[in-house]
């Protein structure tokens, strides 16, 4: 197995255990004929909130008073497309349009483009059908890094990475070494970016070393040093390599000194981490025909999204739905209309007959001689 392989393998066990490590919501919203709608939500609370300690709220918001709480004693179990999540929190509301949730939602600037998507729902009246046009946009998470993304992958292959979606002319193979190739780049990006934070966080602590001239260098030694996973690189691993490079202890004591203010900051500066790891399935039930829509599951009239921080790293994650309702008052005037016509049309013919000579065909009366 070279070298290549294992950086990949790694990469996947990394991403799975970042999923399994995160929080799961299930979002529910039921939109109505009528345009109301109402949405419920399914979370894991401690036995402090499920007591009604209202500070361990489990969701990405605040919640109002205007929410219903139920909580349960038991949880119950939930195929998160394909890893078991459990629930005993559930929290529903109902609005008179599906825009005002995401306009009434408080949370935090870095939980805001989880928590509160922008949902629009476009309506055009027929005579016979009203159809509909539901847009859910997810934004790109709010973040900085001192190396772009777009230095190491096109604007395409960042799509491909975080939200999928292949070409047809594409067979497994070609799919496989697609992937392979991007899964090397991206690797490379957040190992450069976890350098760059690490040694940003030393150079405010350093003195008489000119870190930033020497930088390439030191990086090219760090990476022929961690080979198990970028993981490994952080502030105590870098001062490891710049003992090494400069040949010296000085930076290992800088950091035994000042391992708290390093450490801190680090984690700090990655602590959009911590929105990445959390997954939302958003289940939308439409009263109608769907028509056309961009969920990859699709259940009798419910559509499954499945959304979470790496859909959302590198652009703006949008859900799709259109469908129709069937207008019954459409049909019952056009009956109506139909029956009017045709009374209209039979009492001008016999506006038109007398029963004083022949008798009218049509309404078996005389006409006249």
């Amino acid at each position: 197995m070279n070298m290549k392989t294992i950086k990949i393998i790694l990469a996947v066990l990394t991403l799975t255990f970042m999923v399994s490590c995160g929080e799961y919501y299930r979002m529910v919203t039921t939109i109505n004929a009528n345009g109301n709608v109402y949405r419920a939500l399914y979370a894991s609370g401690d036995s402090a909130f499920r007591a009604g300690n209202i500070s361990h709220n489990p969701f990405l918001f605040e919640l109002g008073s205007d929410w219903t709480v139920n909580r349960c004693d038991t949880s119950l179990k939930y195929d998160f497309f394909g890893e078991e999540a459990k629930f005993n929190v559930k929290i529903s509301k109902k609005a008179n349009s599906i825009e005002s949730y995401s306009k009434e939602i408080q949370c935090d600037t870095d939980k805001r483009s989880l928590a509160a998507p922008e949902e629009s729902l476009m309506k055009k009246t027929g005579w016979f059908y009203t159809n509909y046009s539901l847009k859910v946009v997810y934004r790109k998470l709010q973040y900085e890094t001192p190396i772009s993304i777009d230095d190491f992958l096109t604007k395409e292959e960042q799509i491909l990475w975080t939200q999928g979606g292949f070409d047809n002319y594409m067979n497994g193979f070609e799919m496989s070494d697609n992937l392979n190739n991007i899964s090397d780049k991206f690797i490379k990006w957040y190992a450069r970016n976890y350098f760059e934070i690490s040694l940003e966080g030393i150079k405010k602590l350093t003195e008489n070393y000119d870190l930033d001239r020497d930088k390439e260098n030191i990086y090219k030694n760090l990476t022929d040093v961690v080979k198990v996973h970028p993981d490994d690189i952080n502030p105590e691993s870098v001062c490891n390599v710049l003992d090494s490079f400069y040949t010296t202890a000085y930076f290992s004591k800088l950091y035994q000194a000042n391992h708290e203010i390093l450490d801190n900051d680090y984690k700090q500066t990655l602590s959009i981490t911590n929105v990445i790891l959390n997954g939302i399935s958003y289940e939308l039930v439409l009263p109608g025909k769907v028509l056309q829509t961009n969920a990859p599951i699709i259940r009798s009239d419910t559509l499954v999204w499945k959304v979470d921080g790496m859909r959302l790293l590198f652009d703006d994650y949008t859900l799709k739905a259109e469908y129709r309702v069937i207008n019954k008052w459409g049909f019952l005037l056009t009956g109506l209309l139909l029956v009017i016509s045709i009374g209209s049309i039979v009492g001008l013919i016999c506006a038109h007959c007398s029963c004083n000579a022949h008798m009218c065909k049509p309404c078996n009366i005389k006409l006249k001689a």
